[in-house]
């Protein structure tokens, strides 16, 4: 991981089009490993009237076949990093004192994974890749790492599993479940794209490596079942499988994040990512 100065704290907010970057803005953002869409509420001070008519107008509607992305980066002065890109659900807006507060709420893909159907068959000897992308153009969202998952199950011997042909038909979302199982993988949705790990591995790439002079937050705890809890600075690289190697006083040792939860306060004193992580 790169260094990056954590201090001077930065965010913006991008709904459909509207980008917002000089309001008070603060942020819940929860992520996990398990294929159920993630969830965040974000609230921006006193945008004007326009503004708040413009966003109340945005909010879906059950006939809308897209979703409507909120997109928020957030960090530091010397780098920012992608932290949520969901669909939007709903948006309310309210007075507190002399405030106007506008909070919306969205969900990673949620409108796919609630809405996607798929109904195609195939014969022998047809490619993991074809049906595996076919699944993910009905959910209309990014393919993430399905090249990188593909080809490790065809260099394993694993990419036959529709040798015999198949019909998938039926959500898309249970028919992804199928398929991680019989793969041996876990899936769900990050950021607007498809992740696959195989089961009880971390994602490929570098380590977040957490001690106290690397964005730790006071001590981390283990419980008697043996998940560790700590709280960093909103550092980059952070996500539902990554790495993580600690080096605390009392708790040594590499972890998989099986949860992280961002909150954040661009005026206030949050910003922190509290994350659970089992030992790897």
């Amino acid at each position: 991981m790169a260094e990056v100065e954590l201090y001077d704290r930065l965010a913006s907010v991008t709904i459909d089009t509207l980008q917002l970057t000089e309001h008070d803005v603060t942020f819940s953002i929860e992520k996990t490993l398990e294929p159920e869409p993630n969830q965040c509420e974000v609230a921006v001070y006193n945008l004007n009237e326009d503004h708040r008519a413009n966003l109340e107008e945005l909010e879906p509607k059950a006939t809308d076949k897209r979703g409507i992305p909120v997109r928020i980066e957030a960090g530091y002065r010397d780098g920012t990093s992608l932290i949520w890109l969901g669909d939007l659900r709903n948006v309310d807006t309210l007075r507190d004192g002399a405030d106007w507060v506008t909070v919306l709420r969205s969900g990673d893909g949620e409108k796919s994974y609630k809405g996607g159907a798929v109904n195609v068959s195939y014969g022998p000897k047809t490619p993991i890749d074809t049906a595996l992308r076919a699944m993910v153009r009905e959910l209309g969202i990014g393919e993430g790492n399905v090249g990188k998952v593909v080809a490790g199950l065809k260099a394993s011997g694993a990419g036959s599993l529709f040798a015999d042909g198949a019909v998938i038909s039926g959500p898309v979302a249970r028919r992804l479940n199928d398929f991680a199982e019989s793969a041996d993988l876990e899936w769900s949705i990050q950021d607007g794209t498809l992740q696959f790990i195989d089961r009880g591995k971390t994602l490929d790439g570098q380590a977040v490596h957490l001690s106290d002079s690397s964005g730790m937050i006071g001590s981390p705890t283990v419980d008697n079942e043996g998940v560790l809890k700590v709280r960093m600075l909103m550092i980059p690289d952070v996500r539902p499988g990554t790495l993580l190697v600690v080096d605390a006083d009392r708790i040594k040792g590499n972890y998989r994040v099986e949860k992280a939860r961002w909150i954040g306060s661009n005026f206030g004193g949050e910003w922190y990512i509290d994350v659970e992580a089992e030992r790897f």
